[in-house]
């Protein structure tokens, strides 16, 4: 495809542009919908686009997938610092919850579980950067303040947060509940909170162990 060819297919405000949202959305809806199997005859059909246009700009399922994605990936939460590490804390996880139990997140969980299309699965990833680096650095804020103990990495204390809020729609049909969320809200509070620390117990002189 040519320089001319690409710039007038990504013209903000133009016609071009107007197709490529069309598609991401058609995409984003037949994934919603569970059909992760469709075609680019379904996507022309539901953006109501031709099917040429469709083969020549996404001639593949990943060039589609990877058009969804685009739309789909400025939903994603980011972490906002208030000062408060419980505060903080407890807001991602709803706002983690609600994302992922959307169903286009379902259905994107599940390709990238497949392992099927892994430069659909380099994409996410890569595209998910922004929050995720977002959400690591209110695990170091809440560090450089105290609330957090310093022995905790930011990504190990974020992917205990994420693991059940995905994976609880990707395998039981269903988002986490109220208590559930508040639940493992305050596990990991229990489990990062700074405090003194925790009295060992002296080992006991040769004389004294009876083993």
């Amino acid at each position: 495809m040519g320089a001319s060819t690409e710039r007038t297919r990504t013209r903000a405000g133009g016609r071009s542009e107007q197709v490529r949202r069309a598609v991401g959305e058609a995409t984003l809806a037949l994934l919603a919908e569970g059909k992760l199997d469709f075609t680019m005859v379904d996507v022309a059909a539901r953006a109501g686009v031709g099917r040429r246009t469709v083969y020549r700009w996404w001639p593949t399922q990943d060039d589609l997938l990877a058009e969804a994605l685009s739309a789909h990936v400025r939903r994603v939460p980011t972490a906002t610092d208030t000062g408060s590490w419980e505060h903080d804390l407890r807001a991602l996880a709803y706002d983690l919850a609600e994302f992922a139990s959307d169903p286009v997140e379902v259905a994107i969980a599940s390709i990238m579980a497949t392992r099927q299309h892994p430069a659909f699965n380099a994409l996410v990833v890569s595209q998910w950067e922004p929050a995720r680096n977002s959400w690591h650095e209110l695990v170091r804020q809440a560090t450089r303040r105290g609330e957090v103990r310093s022995e905790h990495d930011p990504t190990t204390v974020i992917n205990a947060l994420m693991s059940p809020m995905f994976l609880s729609p990707l395998t039981l049909g269903r988002s986490l509940s109220t208590q559930e969320i508040d639940s493992i809200v305050e596990l990991l509070l229990s489990g990062t909170r700074a405090g003194p620390p925790t009295p060992t117990t002296p080992a006991l002189p040769d004389s004294q162990n009876l083993c």
